[in-house]
């Protein structure tokens, strides 16, 4: 965090609108052991990015640190080749190239963050798709959610 904090650092964490289609987040159950499926696990984890991002940004901006998520779009690549998720067959058919973006449009947002100021061109703490603030769920504007799910994290890191 020293570093971090002395670099002036941005800390982007890749999120997904999975987010608010999968999740059925429970504070309780961190590990889905209850009701797991993958498109669950894949939709919780993505909300726990965006709540991450809120919650280093809560803690961390004032000394310097600058935070964002973001939903890169549904991209042409590999992903879901595994899943038991309905995507897996988007992208094994020829409609993929139809309903999914390049790698290299899907990064446009991250290399946006990297190659401008957070406080002039983008705002600290916020959920992004397509260089622009993106609305998440409820849940990701829980500030004492946030606040909960980065305690138990450190529980998990032995922190």
């Amino acid at each position: 965090m020293d570093v971090l904090t002395a670099s002036k650092a941005s800390v982007i964490n890749t999120s997904s609108v999975a987010h608010r289609v999968f999740s059925r987040f429970d504070i309780n159950d961190l590990e889905v052991e209850h009701g797991y499926t993958q498109r669950i696990a894949y939709g919780n984890a993505k909300l726990e990015n965006i709540l991450f991002t809120k919650e280093l940004h809560r803690r961390c901006h004032d000394q310097g640190i600058s935070t964002a998520a973001f939903h890169p779009g549904n991209v042409v690549s590999n992903f879901a080749n595994d899943t038991d998720s309905l995507m897996r067959y988007v992208y094994h058919t020829p409609l993929r190239r139809l309903i999914l973006i390049s790698p290299v449009k899907a990064a446009d947002t991250l290399v946006w963050f990297a190659n401008t100021t957070p406080g002039s061109d983008w705002q600290s703490g916020e959920y992004y798709y397509k260089r622009k603030i993106e609305k998440a769920t409820d849940q990701a504007y829980d500030p004492s959610l946030a606040v909960e799910l980065w305690e138990q994290s450190a529980k998990f890191c032995d922190l």
